[in-house]
């Protein structure tokens, strides 16, 4: 996992102030999710709070003089910017800088642990023209997780249906738009299967008694998500936290489950 204790303290010669027109590197970020949803051409953009990031911080290392550094942090929302807003509107997430060459990583403070602990995302080097400002946007995510999946008594019905589904999808997708005619939440990812090839996008599946065990589902976007379990046409909806940077495990007990029905 790629956390680690990020110390935001900034050396004496971290931040140069040119004396004439101002120099330095506009950054603006998107989170995207890490892999694609069957049938979407390319991955869904994830806000600020559906990648679980309160600010970014930005180390910056003068290549040349490597001991001229400094951490500048930022709230997510002044730097985060869509496609469209790259287009059309500046980042407030500026920082000045003699032109040169600077080796610059990006990382995410989790708004769910301690602001000491952060998420390095990528590392690049950024060359600071000597006239205006250097625009520096990055498409970053999250590591993943991985997710189990036990299922006991599967000798117990016919037919399982099982279909994850994002839980709060207007507060974690930055591009959703609710449909007023459809209240139904969109799938987190359609085609996602496990280690053994358990499906859950909603797709019918005949109950076998070597389905019993675990099942592991690795490359989860971090997110809370919605499990809908159907047992021979009984329904039941479990809550799946998935934000936490172990993972999680759930259990369904198909000849009891735990909503009844």
């Amino acid at each position: 996992m790629r956390s680690a204790m990020l110390v935001l303290a900034l050396s004496l010669g971290g931040c140069v102030y040119p004396a004439t027109e101002p120099t330095g590197v506009e950054f603006s970020w998107r989170f995207v999710e890490h892999d694609l949803a069957e049938g979407e051409p390319e991955p869904r953009v994830r806000t600020c709070e559906g990648a679980l990031t309160e600010q970014v911080a930005i180390e910056v290392r003068d290549v040349d003089t490597p001991d001229r550094q400094g951490i500048f942090r930022f709230d997510c929302f002044e730097g985060y910017q869509t496609a469209t807003d790259l287009q059309t509107e500046a980042s407030d997430a500026f920082v000045r800088l003699d032109p040169g060459a600077y080796a610059i990583s990006l990382w995410a403070v989790d708004d769910r642990s301690d602001a000491s602990r952060s998420e390095q995302l990528e590392t690049h080097e950024v060359v600071v023209e000597d006239r205006g400002v250097t625009i520096a946007p990055w498409e970053v995510s999250r590591a993943p997780v991985a997710w189990a999946l036990e299922l006991l008594e599967p000798e117990a019905c016919d037919t399982l249906v099982l279909a994850l589904y994002y839980a709060n999808p207007q507060l974690d997708l930055a591009e959703f738009m609710a449909d007023e005619a459809d209240q139904s939440l969109p799938l987190y990812r359609p085609g996602l299967g496990s280690d053994r090839g358990l499906r859950v996008d909603g797709q019918p599946t005949p109950c076998d008694p070597d389905m019993a065990g675990a099942h592991v589902f690795e490359g989860i976007d971090r997110a809370e998500y919605l499990l809908d379990v159907a047992v021979d046409g009984r329904v039941c909806s479990l809550r799946v936290d998935l934000r936490a940077e172990a993972g999680a495990s759930s259990v369904i007990d198909l000849a009891n489950l735990p909503c009844g029905g």
